[in-house]
């Protein structure tokens, strides 16, 4: 059986799943989602990232014979060394050469292993068998952990940069992550949540979780506009795990866009998790 596993580094887990390159299939009994303490040591970090390309395989009855991991930056996707510092995950990797311990520990060589950047990735994935299919000129967004971007003009894709566009008091990534939400909360009542989902879960009820997700939506309609209305995309999808929470941002993201006088076609992505596991392996 011809098969690539697809893996997906996040801030807080990993994702992993083989995938049929020939028909762009993702093999839904081989999926592994696995939580990771993103401050640990390296050694526990490339451990239980290990651990969950090895049960997907288990559960796919075959060895290792490629992977196609979606990293987030910085990082060198060709060397396979990590460059992420000061973003609250990862910082005992900081140099390492991440190919090279996940070889060791997975018993192939480095030549079997090739990491793609993870916003990269997941716009390949709708690109190929999404919401996108067929268009030449998109943006892709992830909202979850950090802020994702990357695009696709002229049949070219590129990594984006948009996380670090100035915007306010900072950047972009400061206003449209989970930890804009967690610290906005601590903020305005003292108290503690453990991230959006607990917040999307009392928007009824807590008027400060209303307030947050209308004011993340309208910073996300503001930072779209400023940096992608001159390019005018054919379509500017979205996921990440904040889209889990889409009607509850949506109108204000939407009423914003409205006051800028943009009109871009906006979808939510339609693969989950999915896209960046098959972008990760298939080419566009």
């Amino acid at each position: 059986m011809n098969v690539i596993a697809g893996v997906d580094i996040g801030g807080t887990h990993i994702t992993a799943a083989l995938v049929n390159p020939d028909s762009k299939k993702l093999i839904h009994s081989t999926f592994i989602r696995k939580a990771v303490n993103p401050m640990a040591d390296s050694e526990t970090i490339i451990r239980n990232w290990c651990d969950a390309i090895r049960l997907s395989h288990e559960a796919g009855g075959c060895n290792i014979e490629k992977i196609g991991i979606a990293m987030p930056g910085p990082f060198d996707y060709e060397g396979g060394i990590s460059w992420i510092t000061n973003l609250n995950k990862f910082e005992s990797l900081y140099g390492y050469n991440v190919k090279s311990l996940l070889a060791e520990q997975l018993f192939i060589s480095t030549e079997q292993i090739e990491f793609k950047n993870d916003a990269q990735a997941f716009l390949a994935g709708e690109l190929i068998c999404g919401c996108a299919v067929g268009r030449k000129n998109v943006v892709g967004i992830t909202l979850g952990t950090g802020l994702g971007s990357a695009t696709f003009y002229n049949n070219k894709p590129e990594e984006g940069f948009l996380y670090r566009a100035r915007y306010k008091e900072g950047i972009a990534e400061d206003y449209l992550s989970a930890q804009w939400f967690v610290s906005q909360y601590r903020e305005m009542t003292g108290c503690e949540i453990k991230g959006v989902k607990e917040l999307a879960e009392n928007f009824e009820k807590d008027t400060v979780a209303s307030l947050l997700f209308e004011t993340f939506g309208a910073n996300l309609a503001e930072v779209l506009n400023s940096n992608y209305k001159s390019q005018e995309p054919e379509m500017i999808f979205i996921g990440g795990n904040i889209t889990k929470a889409w009607d509850l941002f949506i109108p204000s993201f939407t009423s914003t866009l409205k006051k800028y006088g943009s009109s871009f076609k906006i979808e939510k992505a339609a693969l989950g998790e999915s896209a960046a596991l098959i972008g990760a392996c298939c080419k566009i």
